[in-house]
């Protein structure tokens, strides 16, 4: 056996492929064996560029699969053949453990088995580790004679569950007739000869680190081979990890230290920062380029603003992405909200919009497009918004709205399209959907039902027109097939929402690998995929702490001292075996580009700040000015005043015919833009399908309340003994049911609770006061009013005509307790300032009202009195009133002012020459305004 310690800038891949051809027999007699898989495809390449041919290589296995080549040879020639185990299938062992056990671990917290399923995980892996390790389970169960501090009751007692987990479990798999990654690493590394490599030629062990127990004993089993060859690669701390082997020392560590590569640091405020950073500096896919990517979220900005202008044959990405970030796990989330948030029999509307608005699910093609069903999904929508107040409906109910078909096949305008066939084909996605996910026999039946679901978008939807698509679903197939053939897959559960926590938890666990190959032009590997490779150019996006080294939470229930008596690598570890790894990559590169966050808790790499640290000695400064490139937006933060709209001939002919209300005079009063946004475009906000009972519901349904209340009541004087309490509450009660549905949630129930109050109150604490200090007719309510005014047509709604100690009175309702919305400040109204109206006039819809009330029954404007009753206040008395006046002696002047207002508004509407312009304070119109965006004035909703 042979050992040699290559300098850190040294080429192991070049090594190997000299070795290999200096060894004087063919290179399928060699065998290489790597820590993982990638370096292969690379040897692979160096040898048959060197051949100039194609050749049959040596046999190149990762460690991993050298365990598991001799174990399953030996395994066949014994004739106990023993399948590894998935981990879900350890899962599934390991919860017979816990609820036969008595003394489960966490109490009663993990006894179903989509509780234990994560916590399972965790067991699964620190076992493994702890066999791997040889470590008996004695010195489990008596950690606390090992540990210096004091072990908590309840770690110990999760120590000694754990104990009996390692036991049983081992025993359990063997006696079922399968094995372990670990078991595999035990049984090989006790028993290991050199005919498990069947291969004549030099056994070439290289670029290793770091051992677990098992692979120690192993590597100093192949070390007594005389064809075997170690090869390491110079960096820190791997002296000692040799030393620690018992294998003959090497010779000494090179004289020169490795030229230290072209420095670059980058400092930016965000992931797309450095994306653009680096696409800057990419002018082509060169070879022996690498882009590390430590954050797999990284990729698809990547991939679509750096990368998508070159060929894609031009680079390869390979590692691990998340199945739990693609669009197929959100597709499969949404439906499975939708479900677990159903009623009985009736869908949640906003989970059920959510759910239909899917891509996946909107794309399902009727017929050769998905044009109609996208049509139809958005009508849907738009029925469902107009109803607010509506929750829950059966699929039934939607099922059977004609009006909504009729309404989506005239959209579509295809004499084909018709809407019973819309309606056939979304009660046909309700069953494949929402219908086959309501209830499930077992596991299985629940991940095949899943595989159903995924083949059907793939084959009826345009989903796989996306070019991740398929792999996405093949992945997610795999890992259901699994879950299928697990030994979970017979077990069930009470109810649905277990078996969706189930698929969420493991496919927590499930990535995609990108695929190895090509190898020519640019690579983008994750950091663990940079293992004993080496490129010229290296590009590290994301290096900041947490993500390079990754220092997130370990995936295991044994605490730090505990890991340390037991001999088990902890974090510093594995900082340890990144900080070697990133030496080995620095030293091989002639050029190093570090990109780093530098936003919120961000902090930048302790591998960077070293580097960094290393350039400000070699410039004699502290300051990083000029070592660091910052990455800066060009942000034009001006303000300019939204431009003003011209009105043409068109306009002001349509604007003569229209009927003008107070709510469209008061929008022009505030913003003459909004108006035009609002009355003229006819535009305003989307609406949606929330679920939430909004403040303009509650108004509504406080409006539909108090007349039906009063309707028994007008045309006599009011008394005492219409205060009625309980009959107010009866009529919420009923109206709450119409309007929201059933209140038997605390959400509808507290709020039904407050309105039977709150009215109640109104009743007591303002009504019988009212009656007792004054006479009181309710004359009309809701009563709708239209008239001619000049030139001008009106139309208004007026809540309540009352008669008031004989004298005529409007009165109209808010939700609201605040005063101020509603108060003229006639003294800062100046006729001749048109600046001065907004700030004076909050609202002109009580002197609107008295317009059209006085032009209706021929009375002057200024004799009928006017007021709001703001019902949002919390004490219910005279207060609530806000009268027009708060002195009917003031209306002789004001009145003229205000008509004359009201005149010139309307006239300023229709005059062709008078453009829609912008409010004269922006910051009072438009932090509240819907159109905010448009006029690009959104910023002041900030301020």
């Amino acid at each position: 056996m042979s050992t040699t310690l290559l300098p850190a800038g040294q080429s192991l891949v070049d090594e190997i492929a000299r070795r290999i051809g200096e060894a004087g027999c063919p290179a399928s007699d060699c065998v290489v064996i790597f820590p993982g898989k990638r370096p292969a495809h690379f040897l692979r390449q160096r040898l048959a560029a060197t051949a100039g041919s194609s050749i049959l290589p040596p046999r190149m296995l990762s460690m991993d699969e050298l365990v598991d080549a001799a174990y399953e040879e030996r395994a066949a020639r014994d004739g106990q053949v023993r399948p590894k185990l998935d981990p879900i299938d350890a899962v599934s062992i390991l919860y017979e453990i816990q609820i036969a056990s008595q003394h489960p671990l966490g109490g009663n917290a993990f006894m179903t088995l989509d509780s234990f399923f994560s916590v399972g995980l965790k067991v699964f892996n620190d076992i493994e580790e702890l066999l791997i390790e040889e470590v008996p389970a004695r010195n489990v169960a008596e950690v606390q004679v090992l540990v210096e501090e004091k072990v908590p009751p309840r770690s110990r007692e999760r120590l000694q569950t754990l104990a009996v987990f390692y036991e049983t479990f081992y025993e359990q798999v063997k006696e079922r007739g399968f094995s372990t990654r670990s078991s595999r690493y035990r049984a090989v590394a006790s028993t290991v000869l050199a005919d498990d490599v069947p291969r004549q030629g030099p056994i070439i062990l290289a670029g290793f680190f770091t051992l677990t127990r098992a692979e120690h004993r192993l590597f100093t089993a192949m070390a007594s081979w005389p064809r075997v060859q170690m090869v390491f690669q110079d960096g820190p701390g791997i002296c000692d990890r040799i030393q620690g082997l018992g294998i003959p020392p090497v010779a000494g560590r090179p004289d020169k230290p490795a030229p230290r590569p072209t420095m670059h640091f980058y400092s930016s405020p965000d992931t797309h920062g450095q994306i653009f950073a680096l696409s800057a500096a990419l002018t082509e896919a060169e070879e022996s380029t690498l882009i590390v990517l430590p954050k797999p979220e990284t990729l698809f900005p990547l991939l679509r603003h750096c990368l998508s202008r070159f060929d894609p044959e031009s680079y390869n990405v390979s590692l691990p992405y998340p199945l739990q970030r693609t669009p197929l796990y959100g597709f499969l989330n949404d439906l499975m909200e939708l479900v677990a948030t159903m009623d009985g029999e009736r869908v949640y509307l906003p989970s059920y919009v959510s759910f239909v608005l899917h891509p996946y699910v909107k794309n399902i093609r009727l017929g050769a497009s998905a044009e109609s069903t996208r049509v139809l999904f958005h009508a849907l929508e738009e029925s469902l918004a107009s109803q607010r107040t509506r929750r829950f409906a059966t699929l039934e109910e939607i099922e059977s709205d004609t009006g909504l078909f009729a309404v989506a096949a005239k959209r579509i305008g295809d004499e084909q399209v018709s809407g019973e066939m819309l309606r056939a084909h979304l009660t046909d996605i309700h069953e494949r959907t929402v219908s086959r996910f309501r209830s499930f026999r077992n596991v299985r039946d629940f991940a095949e039902r899943c595989i159903e679901l995924i083949s059907w978008v793939h084959d009826e939807s345009t989903a796989r027109d996306h070019p991740y698509f398929t792999p996405f679903s093949e992945r997610f197939v795999q890992s259901l097939e699994a879950i299928s053939r697990s030994l979970m897959a017979e077990k069930s559960f009470n109810d649905t929402g277990s078996y969706f926590i189930l698929l969420r938890r493991y496919i927590q666990t499930c990535y995609l690998p990108f695929p190895g190959t090509p190898l020519h032009g640019m690579q983008v590997l994750g950091a663990l995929e940079t293992r004993n490779l080496q490129f010229k150019r290296v590009f590290v996006l994301d290096a900041n702490e947490g993500s390079f080294p990754g220092t997130g939470s370990e995936n295991t229930l044994l605490p730090l001292p505990v890991r340390l008596a037991l001999k088990l690598s902890t974090y510093r570890d594995q900082e340890d075996i990144a900080a070697y790894h990133f030496s080995l990559l620095t030293a091989g590169a002639a050029e190093l580009h570090l990109f780093s966050l530098s936003s919120g808790e961000s902090e930048r790499s302790r591998f960077v700040e070293r580097l960094l640290w290393e350039e400000q000695k070699k410039s004699g400064t502290l300051s990083e000015r000029g070592i660091v490139q910052p990455i800066q937006y060009r942000v034009n933060l001006s303000t300019a005043q939204p431009a003003a709209v011209e009105k043409t001939p068109a306009m002001a002919e349509w604007l003569r015919s229209q009927k003008y209300s107070a709510t469209s005079l008061d929008a022009y009063l505030q913003c003459p833009l909004k108006f035009y946004y609002r009355s003229v475009l006819a535009l305003g906000p989307r609406e949606e399908t929330t679920g939430e009972i909004e403040a303009v519901d509650i108004g509504s349904f406080v409006h539909d309340v108090l007349k039906r209340y009063f309707t028994a009541r007008t045309g006599r004087p009011l008394g005492a003994e219409d205060a009625d309490r309980g009959e107010m509450a009866t009529l919420v009660d009923d109206a709450f049911s119409r309007w929201f549905g059933a209140a038997d949630t605390g959400a509808n129930r507290l709020l039904r609770a407050q309105v039977r109050r709150h009215l109640g109150d109104f009743l007591d604490g303002y009504l019988k006061e009212l009656v007792a200090a004054h006479r009181i007719t309710f004359k009309a309510l809701e009563r709708p009013i239209e008239t001619a005014w000049g030139d001008h047509a009106l139309r208004g709604r007026l809540d309540v005509v009352a008669d008031r100690d004989g004298k005529p009175c409007l009165i109209d309702y808010k939700t609201s307790a605040h005063r101020a919305n509603y108060a003229l400040r006639m003294d800062r109204l100046d006729i001749d300032d048109r600046a001065t109206w907004s700030r004076a006039i909050p609202t002109l819809q009580l002197p609107f009202y008295m317009l059209l009330y006085a032009a209706e029954s021929g009375r002057e404007p200024a004799e009928v009195q006017a007021m709001f009753l703001l019902l949002g206040r919390t004490q219910m008395d005279d207060r609530i009133e806000v009268p027009l006046f708060e002195d009917p002696s003031d209306a002789v002047d004001a009145w003229p002012r205000l008509e004359t207002v009201i005149r010139r508004l309307l006239e300023e509407i229709v005059s062709p020459e008078i453009p829609f312009t912008p409010a004269p304070d922006l910051r009072a119109a438009c932090p509240r305004c819907d159109f905010a965006a448009i006029c690009g004035t959104a910023w002041l909703k900030k301020g």
